[in-house]
């Protein structure tokens, strides 16, 4: 599975995006990444809400618009009932805790992997 996450925190998410596997592309860009969403060659966006000036409800809202097919997973300090309320209609397939271990990484692929029958 292909993998873009957007941070500007990359030593902070080492070890999640090692539980991801393999495939993992890093950018600081929510630009680029809505640029290329369109013919994406990813199965997952990982999006830091932790990183600096990024309004994650507000990227997914244009991700969703420009690729409703793309699954997302949001880096965040918020607890699960709160992010769950902020997140609510924006498709995102789980959040993980603003400094996330291998663990994190490997559940959440192994939910996309049953989402793609893989599991």
């Amino acid at each position: 599975m292909h993998v873009v996450i957007i941070t500007d925190r990359r030593e902070a998410l080492g070890e999640f995006a090692r539980g991801l596997g393999k495939d993992v592309e890093w950018t600081a860009s929510a630009a680029d990444v809505l640029d290329r969403a369109p013919a994406s060659p990813w199965q997952l966006v990982v999006v830091d809400a932790m990183m600096s000036g990024m309004d994650y409800r507000k990227f997914l809202l244009d991700l969703l618009r420009v690729n409703a097919m793309l699954n997302t997973v949001v880096v965040t300090d918020l607890g699960e009932e709160d992010f769950h309320e902020h997140s609510e209609g924006l498709g995102v397939l789980c959040s993980v805790p603003s400094s996330p271990s291998w663990d994190d990484g490997v559940r959440a692929m192994d939910r996309l992997c049953l989402l793609y029958g893989l599991g």
